[in-house]
C-alpha cells in the first residue's frame, strides 16, 4: 500500500486494499499492452487517478482499472 500511504486517513483499510489491487491490475494491463512508459511516473499517475475515482465513490477494482486506462493518456499529457 506504499502508493496510498498519504491517504491512510482518507480511506478505510478495505478501500486502500482494493486501490492496491486496482493499481496492480492496471499495471499488469499496461505492461501487457507493449507500450513504452516511465515506470515511476506511470505508477504515480495510476495511483493519483485511482484516488480521484475512489473519492468519487467508485469501489469496483475492475471498473477503477477501466477508468484509469481510459483516463491515463490525457492525464500523462498534462
Amino acid at each position: 500500500m506504499f502508493h496510498f500511504r498519504q491517504y491512510y486517513d482518507s480511506f478505510n483499510p478495505e478501500t486502500l486494499a482494493l486501490l492496491e489491487t486496482a493499481l496492480n491490475e492496471t499495471w499488469i494491463a499496461l505492461q501487457s499492452s507493449g507500450s513504452s512508459f516511465d515506470e515511476t511516473k506511470t505508477r504515480a499517475a495510476i495511483a493519483d487517478l485511482l484516488v480521484k475515482f475512489a473519492a468519487q465513490g467508485e469501489r469496483d477494482p475492475q471498473r477503477l482499472k477501466a477508468l484509469v486506462l481510459a483516463a491515463l493518456p490525457s492525464y500523462e499529457a498534462q
